[in-house]
């Protein structure tokens, strides 16, 4: 420990002293180098579920189960198991085959981990053991949304590495389902054969007896590669020392654009039973040999990333294509995405300790390499390009840092290998408390539904206002045992799903849509008494920051909802509509909460109304991830019933519009906020916004389409401090919004 630290200190003395080897750009062209190092079979969770900031163990989003625990609670018979900590370096293995890795996904449920990988699979470490790969997270950049690509070991996962596919249609020696190798090899086109008839210069970083590191060496034309031979030069050929190799690459300025690094064995690759110390050595002698040549540390990428999840508990489902999505099943299992394992990027570009969320897998590493070189990888399905994100997101390339910091390593020196066991006390698992900064993320997403008591269904509508696709899941919470259901929204898009309400529910419903970066919307009533009565929208500004919550009462009866801020104590409000109106309520989400909102949403109508809504208001800026924890529990549906206002008497669409007004304080500087609250009477409807607000134009549209658009071309009137819209009912939808 004190030699690494020796090392640090000369380090930063040189690096003050010498200048980069090229003037810088700001952006990924500043790239020089991308070294890659894949090690084995370790789960997000089982490394990083308690570090602070990032989606771990005390996640607000969490998978309920439909008996309301947490996904945590992982099924045992009639009993459960929690994820609980072990502090031996050297654990047994756990198994990790697809087979028992779908059995553990069990369609999307979550809940067949511990008959298929025994009550091992949910054990953990923390900093205590971990404790310079938590330093590197807490110096640069983590990804807590990363997967393995194959439900499954780590040829098929390794091969996603080097190739960008596992061939499902087999017409290349595969599909590569687990770890075998047909005599004559695999006949694809790799990577780095793509990267050699392009001119980028690569190599693989090969120990001496590699059998499980080096996918290449599975595929014809390596295995057939004589030494003179770039592809047996670069991809084949053994080193007796692959740091001193890599170290000597680097500080006589010859190393390649493009590095794969292959663990010396197994005892480095931290594949259990092997210690996980051993690991962090490995790391960390690599980061060693990079920085002896600062320009080489300066314009260098150096991703740490898991083939599998080795059979470890993760408590995060991962996205899965729709069934039938083109080159994304075999047999009739997808091949993935698999399940989230740990990835750190070193660098100058993702210096400072921030975590990224967007959605990765193994063929990302691929994608961020054809940013940056412009070699294409055709082997990809286009569900993953639309899917997985190429890295960059990571990345600040306009502000780099490439100063060293102080990694400790903490070792043990015991290698005796231990079982993990359950404890008899069980306890939830404690998080970090702390946030840290979070890269901005190209998702917008939303979704709203809609009852309908002549079909017996309920319609829920997911929208995408981003700039990279998202995937939404739904699982239901009551009364079906079918699902869950996979989706994918294009960036600017939507898309929609009915589920039948069944006949022995009574009209209860209960539904929750999960996306990427703690998105959630739970849709739980009766149909019998929310179909055309009560219901709620809402709306996102990213450039205001604000999400709008909109509720509506189109009913013949008097309503009254409940709107809490679970992120505030005691920030609830109760606002009372009578018939034919509406109203909404504006949360500044990104001033208040780092972009972060948690509302739930409950009506006096229906005891069993909820509307849950979470997730975090992207506007292209670096913020906050959001607390461990959150205030008030969104999940328990309110059984208290509100008072419902005396019916007003209502005559007119004025009279209307005069009793939204008052009732609702419009007029008042206190509650004037920037709102459109909507009343309906007699074939004519009425918007109600601020006097203040009067150089905004109000516009109209009928689908939220990019462009769409149209101002209402009507003069408003002014009434009570307010301005008010009347227009003619039609038989048609619109949105309304005031645009400055």
């Amino acid at each position: 420990m004190a030699r690494w630290m020796s090392v640090i200190l000369v380090l930063v003395s040189i690096f003050c002293n010498l200048p980069c080897a090229r003037a810088a750009t700001g952006t990924i062209q500043d790239v020089q180098h991308v070294v890659i190092l894949m090690q084995e079979n370790r789960s997000f969770d089982h490394y990083f579920g308690t570090l602070h900031g990032v989606r771990g163990f005390n996640d607000p989003n969490i998978l309920l189960f439909q008996n309301a625990a947490s996904d945590l609670f992982q099924p045992n018979g009639g009993s459960y198991v929690l994820p609980f900590q072990v502090t031996n370096a050297c654990i047994s293995d756990v198994g990790h085959g697809e087979e028992d890795g779908l059995n553990a996904w069990n369609n999307g449920w979550w809940n067949g981990w511990i008959p298929n990988k025994g009550s091992e699979t949910m054990a953990y470490y923390t900093r205590t053991n971990l404790s310079f790969y938590y330093a590197l997270a807490d110096a640069y950049t983590i990804c807590d949304d990363n997967f393995c690509s194959f439900t499954g070991p780590t040829f098929p996962n390794r091969i996603y590495l080097f190739t960008g596919m596992i061939d499902p249609n087999g017409t290349g020696g595969g599909p590569v389902l687990g770890n075998y190798v047909p005599s004559g090899g695999y006949s694809w086109t790799t990577y780095p054969e793509r990267l050699q008839a392009a001119g980028v210069s690569w190599k693989v970083y090969r120990p001496n007896g590699d059998w499980f590191g080096d996918a290449l060496q599975w595929f014809a034309p390596f295995m057939n590669a004589s030494p003179g031979n770039p592809l047996y030069d670069r991809g084949m050929a053994e080193v007796n020392d692959v740091v001193a190799a890599l170290a000597a690459d680097a500080t006589n300025g010859t190393l390649p654009q493009v590095s794969w690094i292959i663990p010396t064995d197994l005892s480095v690759s931290e594949h259990p039973p092997y210690s996980i110390e051993t690991g962090e050595q490995f790391v960390q002698s690599i980061m060693t040999a990079l920085a002896a040549n600062p320009a080489v540390w300066n314009s260098t990428v150096f991703i740490i990333t898991y083939d599998e999840n080795g059979g470890f508990f993760d408590h995060v489902p991962p996205p899965v294509p729709p069934p039938g999505t083109t080159n994304e099943f075999v047999n009739g299992s997808p091949l993935g995405l698999g399940i989230r394992v740990p990835m750190l990027i070193i660098s100058p570009w993702t210096r400072g300790g921030r975590v990224c969320s967007q959605v990765f897998d193994h063929t990302s590493i691929i994608r961020f390499l054809e940013t940056w070189t412009g070699v294409q990888e055709p082997n990809i399905s286009a569900w993953r390009r639309q899917t997985c994100g190429d890295l960059t997101s990571a990345f600040n390339f306009a502000d780099p840092d490439t100063s060293i910091p102080n990694l400790p390593l903490n070792l043990s020196g015991n290698f005796t290998v231990v079982t993990p066991a359950v404890p008899a006390n069980q306890l939830l698992p404690v998080q970090e408390s702390g946030t840290r900064t979070a890269c901005p993320l190209p998702y917008q997403p939303d979704a709203f539904c809609q009852t309908d008591c002549f079909s017996n269904r309920l319609f829920i509508s997911m929208t995408n206002a981003g700039t990279a696709a998202v995937h939404f899941s739904i699982y239901p919470n009551a009364s079906r045992t079918d699902g869950p259901w996979q989706y994918d929204a294009p960036p600017g898009g939507l898309v929609n799903d009915s589920f039948l309400i069944p006949s022995g529910a009574g009209g209860q419903y209960d539904f929750t849509c999960y996306g990427p970066n703690g998105f959630q919307r739970r849709f739980a009533g009766n149909v019998n008494s929310d179909c055309n009565q009560i219901e709620t929208a809402s709306v996102i500004d990213p450039v205001g920051g604000t999400i709008t919550v909109e509720l509506l009462n189109p009913g013949a009866n008097p309503a009254s909802f409940t709107i809490t801020n679970n992120l505030i104590p005691g920030g609830s409000w109760i606002y009372f509509l009578p018939p034919a109106s509406s109203t909404n309520q504006t949360f500044p989400a990104v001033a208040s909460n780092n972009g972060w909102y948690d509302l739930s949403i409950t009506a006096s109508n229906d005891v069993s109304f909820l509307r849950h809504l979470a997730g975090h208001i992207e506007n292209g800026a670096f913020s906050q991830t959001s607390t461990t924890a959150i205030v008030g529990n969104p999940y328990n549906v309110s059984t208290t019933n509100i008072v419902s206002a005396v019916n007003p008497v209502i005559g007119s669409i004025n009279d209307q519009v005069n009793y939204l007004i008052a009732h609702n304080s419009l007029a008042t500087a206190g509650t004037n906020s920037l709102a459109i609250t909507f009343g309906s009477y007699g074939g004519n409807c009425a918007l109600i916004y601020p006097g203040w607000a009067s150089n905004y134009l109000a516009e109209s549209c009928a689908d939220l389409a990019s462009g769409s658009w149209t101002p209402l071309n009507t003069t408003p009137s002014a009434v009570s401090n307010c301005n008010v819209i009347i227009l003619p009912e039609t038989n048609t939808g619109c949105f309304f919004r005031l645009h400055l």
